[in-house]
């Protein structure tokens, strides 16, 4: 997966706006510069990397809306929604095409030939997700997309003069800095991503689930855009929120995967004509791959519900609170920086035995 680029440039105690400009221009031309590397067709993390791109600029605008003028930015919003779902439609396909490939070869004899099956239905699926893809990233409407959304930004980093304005635009006018932009964006995606752990403790609950894996991928992804602000610090913590992003993601896929065998299966035993060999096959596989991928529920939400009891035992969201009330980038030893690190590996063994 290709890392984002450092950001040079940036004083955090100098004016939002010219930050905000410096990151949406970076952001919008690392995505695009991945093109090339979406369309080869012989190494699909192309496409997982641009889709990343894709995700960061779109975190990025969504946490600086509140101080733009959303309007200004429509167009280039839809546009650049459409790239994300084009190469969503893509990786998905990718994902499921690995995992079956991977499962095909340590399923028993008489599933593997079904799991291949699958695996070869998903490649179908995923050819023509990529031939709707290859016109949306054609070059020249990627450079247009580039320069308008460029120009619409300026336009929304203008604050409105008479009529109605929003408090945030009031305040970008009157000089807010990108340090007190990235304070209140941290602390309220850490908000949104506190109120939502009840999740946990209602595993069948899929959908709330699915929301806290949102809300920590939002987290995560404020954190690394404003990091640098505060330093290493809120860099672990931000890996802290990656881990537990990573098993609600690991979590909901399996949720994915159950609801779409479930139907399938539950479609093929309604048919009425007779089975056919090659549905057989599939109808063993799908129920052998739901098994699987239960079990394997099991195994991820048990993570994830360990990862957030550390988080709650080593109070992560008080430390993150309190140290962005504070430049950590000067005092990053005395104020938590040591704290934060010993609590790496604080939780006891016993406290996974969930």
């Amino acid at each position: 997966m290709a890392k984002p680029k450092p950001i040079r440039g940036i004083d955090c105690d100098a004016a939002a706006g010219t930050a905000i400009r410096l990151v949406a221009a970076t952001r919008v031309g690392e995505m695009c510069a991945l093109r090339d590397k979406a369309l080869d067709t012989s190494n699909p993390e192309g496409v997982h990397d641009m889709r990343v791109a894709s995700r960061r600029l779109r975190s990025a605008l969504h946490d600086f809306i509140p101080y733009l003028r959303k309007r200004r930015l429509s167009a280039s919003l839809r546009e650049i929604k459409a790239i994300a779902d084009a190469l969503g439609q893509v990786r998905d396909q990718d994902v499921a095409i690995i995992a079956l490939d991977k499962l095909a070869a340590k399923a028993p004899p008489e599933v593997s030939p079904g799991i291949q099956t699958l695996a070869d239905i998903r490649r179908t699926t995923r050819n023509n997700a990529f031939t709707e893809l290859t016109p949306i990233l054609d070059q020249d409407r990627l450079g247009q997309l580039r320069s308008e959304f460029l120009k619409a930004l300026d336009g929304a980093l203008t604050p409105a003069h008479g009529g109605k304005r929003s408090r945030q635009s009031a305040q970008m006018a009157g000089g807010l800095t990108y340090r007190e932009v990235a304070r209140d964006t941290i602390l309220e995606r850490l908000k949104e991503f506190e109120k939502l752990s009840d999740s946990l403790y209602h595993p069948l609950e899929v959908k709330p689930l699915h929301k806290m894996r949102i809300a920590a991928k939002r987290l995560r992804y404020a954190l690394e855009l404003f990091e640098q602000c505060w330093g290493k610090p809120v860099a672990l913590l931000a890996r802290k929120v990656a881990a537990l992003q990573s098993e609600l993601g690991n979590l909901h896929d399996c949720d994915v995967w159950i609801v779409d065998l479930g139907d399938d299966l539950a479609k093929a035993a309604k048919e009425a004509h007779p089975a056919r060999a090659e549905d057989a096959d599939h109808s063993v596989a799908s129920l052998w791959l739901l098994a699987h991928f239960v079990k394997l529920r099991t195994k991820h939400f048990r993570e994830a519900l360990w990862r957030w009891r550390e988080w709650e035992a080593n109070d992560f969201g008080g430390q993150l609170r309190r140290g962005v009330q504070v430049d950590f980038s000067a005092a990053a030893t005395a104020t938590g920086e040591g704290r934060i690190a010993s609590t790496k590996n604080a939780a006891p063994a016993s406290a996974r035995k969930v």
